[in-house]
């Protein structure tokens, strides 16, 4: 009787424990600025009140943004003005425009005929069909959100596997036949054959299922790495360099690029091969990829295949021709690219030479073509935009103010933008600001930096699977608002680069394939029902110590080439301290 007693209290407390935590958080940490009365006290009490909301998720995580606005001005901090500032930043709008060149490519369906075009080019066996599922979803991840990209990828995944269950359940009516007859084992041993073999062969579907589901999220998380819009936390680190640092750090969108997608290939390939291994029961050794089942044991036979390929050519058929809105969607998103990678490559002049320096940034490039899917019609001009046809009773659906509509409209945008995550970005911007401007990052920095005695490429290891693990059970964003600043101020402290911890740490903060509440992707694959937790804990694991090494690998090689990582930077000044000396991979630093 008391033990039901308790469990009812227990059950009574864990449903109102988003108030507890709501209320209590603040209580229970207010005597930081209680008994210390400086401003680095204010500011980590405003920080960990945030962390715990963000982690607990006690509101949400858009609403928590906000309390900068609230708290920094009370505490004397940072003015209103500048908190507000943080949320409107130019890098808020490079992310707002990539979002709205992306609303584009959603409203007129352009990636889902990549998808599917990619998907038949790619042929229909399993290995295949997976790899081409995650260089699909990867692409679309570097430039859509990762959650729509996954949304979109996923039903298509589905109506595969359930074309395969179609053809297997007509193909063995023979053996349910033989089953409700009770036939006798021994007189028929065609029985136990087909017995053994559907179950073998339903076995292997399932877990066929399990890999074609679970390759979507993991590439979309692994694909939004490669590019500073890709994920929010690409856009904290840029921030940070921008910010910090200026243009001489050389953070750019093109130099992200070269620098990230490098990795971000590996990580794919060795996805492919481990999700093979794991759920396809396939072996890889260099290229050549083999399926340890016996080939009657294979689902995907050959009428199962042409089932695959029909279902796929019926999806691609069904988006009919390539609209004039498709072709003018691409048009923009290939000159929004080379507008991006041209503007300043390093190596040569960029077109923004043309312009005052600092005056045009990513940003402006982003805004231009948003702008522009704005003023650009859905249809080409002509009787047909002015009138409806014989078939059509209306005018276009996107046509709200004028006669032939454009590209975007506001009401798409409104409909599928991210708006929490760019009011997430603004309220981590506040909080990495109030972290300089307190000199609570410089109090944090110096307390760490006996860990100079680290080599700093073991350091960022620990580091690097500190913040994957934490983004497991965190927003990735939220994550990356809390750590980097501390990276980029325990780097300058112990005499190392800032890049050389913030590029990586970022990464780091994509890396969350164990759990299906990490992220919004693995979420959406999860709620199909196929997958376990237990599968994603295990194919996440390897996963994340494959991205972890592939991550530090490619700091500590192309980061030394692209951004200088090896070297102490010439524009933050050297700690007096500073003594040169070469760690255990030859890299250059101060302690």
């Amino acid at each position: 009787m008391v033990a039901a007693d308790n469990m009812g209290y227990l059950q009574e407390v864990w449903a109102v424990r988003r108030f507890l935590i709501l209320y209590l958080t603040p209580i229970v940490f207010s005597p930081i600025p209680i008994c210390i009365q400086s401003s680095e006290a204010y500011t980590a009490y405003v920080i960990i009140i945030m962390a715990v909301y963000w982690c607990t998720e006690a509101m949400p995580l858009a609403a928590t943004s906000f309390l900068p606005i609230i708290l920094f001005p009370l505490f004397g901090v940072l003015p209103s003005s500048t908190v507000c500032a943080q949320y409107l930043k130019d890098l808020n709008f490079l992310f707002f425009g990539g979002l709205l060149v992306a609303v584009a490519v959603e409203h007129t369906n352009l990636h889902k005929r990549i998808a599917l075009r990619v998907l038949l080019f790619m042929g229909s066996k399993p290995k295949w069909l997976m790899l081409g599922f995650m260089i699909t979803t990867a692409f679309l991840s570097m430039w859509v959100s990762n959650t729509a990209t996954t949304a979109m990828m996923v039903p298509i995944v589905q109506a595969v596997i359930d074309q395969i269950k179609k053809n297997d359940a007509t193909k063995y009516i023979e053996l349910n036949a033989l089953e409700s007859n009770a036939v006798d084992e021994e007189k028929e041993p065609r029985y136990t054959e087909h017995k053994q073999h559907g179950i073998r062969k339903n076995e292997w579907l399932t877990r066929m299922n399990k890999g074609l589901l679970i390759c979507v999220p993991y590439a979309a998380n692994i694909g939004g790495t490669a590019t500073i819009t890709g994920t929010a936390p690409n856009l904290v680190a840029s921030n940070l360099a921008s910010t910090d640092y200026g243009s001489v750090a050389g953070v750019n969108f093109l130099t992200w690029m070269l620098f990230a997608i490098p990795s971000m290939i590996v990580c794919l390939f060795f996805a492919w091969i481990w999700l093979q291994y794991m759920f396809l029961g396939c072996s890889c050794k260099f290229w050549r990829c083999s399926c340890l089942h016996k080939q009657e044991h294979n689902p995907i036979d050959t009428t199962n295949e042409e089932s695959v390929t029909a279902v796929l050519r019926q999806q691609y058929n069904a988006l009919g021709k390539v609209s004039f809105a498709e072709k003018a969607v691409l048009f923009h998103f290939v000159i929004l690219l080379l507008l991006w990678i041209t503007r300043d490559p390093k190596f040569i002049p960029g077109w923004s030479v043309w312009f005052k320096e600092k005056y045009v940034t990513d940003s402006t490039c982003a805004m231009l073509i948003s702008v522009s899917l704005f003023m650009f019609p859905v249809e080409p001009p002509g009787w047909t935009c002015r009138r409806p046809t014989a078939k059509q009773s209306s005018p276009p659906a996107s046509s709200t103010t004028n006669d032939c509509g454009s590209i975007l409209t506001w009401p798409a945008v409104h409909q599928k933008m991210a708006w929490n995550v760019i009011i997430l970005l603004g309220g981590g911007f506040a909080m990495a600001e109030a972290c300089k401007e307190s000199g609570l990052s410089k109090w944090i920095g110096i307390q760490l930096s006996s860990l100079d005695q680290v080599p700093p490429a073991i350091l960022l290891f620990a580091i690097t699977i500190l913040i994957a693990f934490l983004t497991e059970f965190t927003s990735n964003t939220s994550t990356a608002n809390i750590f980097l600043p501390l990276m980029a101020e325990l780097a300058i402290e112990i005499g190392v680069n800032p890049l050389y911890f913030i590029m990586t740490s970022a990464i780091a903060c994509s890396f969350a394939f164990m759990l299906p509440v990490a992220t919004p992707p693995n979420a959406i694959a999860f709620s199909y029902g196929s997958l376990t937790v237990m599968d994603m804990v295990k194919a996440g694991a390897i996963m994340n110590i494959i991205c972890i090494l592939v991550t530090n690998i490619n700091i500590n090689t192309l980061g030394r080439v692209i951004f200088d990582v090896h070297l102490y930077p010439d524009w933050i000044p050297t700690p007096s301290d500073a003594i040169p000396t070469t760690d255990i991979i030859g890299l250059t630093t101060f302690n």
